[in-house]
């Protein structure tokens, strides 16, 4: 457990964690009020470095997406979370950036 013993270190903590709550509540994640059905190598190019949800719309001979339509984007995971769960359907979610900072 961190224990913060300084007022200015505790000042510090709280400036922090408000400002991130302040980023999360200012409405970062994008909902895409028309989604237009596009391939999924496409959303990578559209969508660049973000975190997408799509609505499954055409799947390979072995289950993987192959089309769908964009329905939320954001540049955090983090943002997307409680947004994700007021969709159904067959949806699919991940980055198309790389994950590896020397590939890109």
């Amino acid at each position: 457990m961190l224990q913060l013993k300084s007022p200015d270190l505790v000042a510090r903590a709280f400036n922090l964690g408000s400002q991130l709550l302040k980023r999360i509540a200012s409405g970062q994640t994008k909902v895409v009020e028309k989604p237009q059905e596009l391939r999924i190598e496409e959303l990578a190019e559209k969508y660049p470095k973000q975190w997408v949800t799509v609505e499954i719309t055409k799947r390979d001979g072995y289950g993987f997406p192959l089309n769908g339509k964009v329905l939320l984007y954001a540049n955090s995971i983090d943002l997307m979370v409680d947004k994700i769960k007021d969709f159904k359907g067959d949806l699919y979610t991940f980055y198309t950036g790389s994950i590896d900072n020397d590939t890109e």
